[in-house]
């Protein structure tokens, strides 16, 4: 897992919605006019992933993973959540599954969960705290990891 990058993984969980909602059809989640509210829940998931990237670019930061990173970003949106992209393809992950209306989808957002929680993250923390060290745990100290 180490090799695949949050947005790989987002791609390839997006993409497994479309056979699971063609060939596994199961039990409606909510009823049928009430699955467009998904497409709120994607356009805010959009909302964090493009603001967190944004300032990544606009602060010029390492944004990979798995690299060390350059500077510590704490403004915008980083004032609000740690890691606000992860929290953008896990509520547009969720948000498809409320639009496709398959319980089955649900599980794609709760494994990309799983993996930032308990794959991604810690990985970034590490490194964020053996680069930045006290102004990072006081970051960390005042700001949730997800909201």
């Amino acid at each position: 897992m180490p090799q695949i990058i949050p947005p790989v993984l987002f791609g390839l969980f997006l993409l497994s919605m479309v056979p699971v909602t063609i060939l596994c059809p199961g039990s409606p989640m909510l009823p049928a006019p009430f699955q467009w509210t998904g497409l709120a829940v994607v356009a805010l998931g959009l909302f964090f992933l493009k603001k967190g990237h944004g300032t990544f670019l606009s602060q010029e930061t390492e944004i990979h993973t798995f690299r060390q990173p350059t500077r510590l970003v704490t403004s915008g949106i980083y004032a609000l959540s740690r890691n606000p992209m992860y929290l953008g393809f896990l509520l547009m992950l969720l948000g498809v599954a409320v639009c496709t209306n398959e319980a089955l989808n649900v599980l794609f957002a709760i494994g990309f969960l799983m993996a930032a929680q308990f794959w991604y993250i810690p990985i970034e923390e590490r490194n964020a705290e053996r680069t930045f060290g006290q102004p990072y745990l006081d970051y960390r100290k005042n700001v949730r990891r997800w909201l």
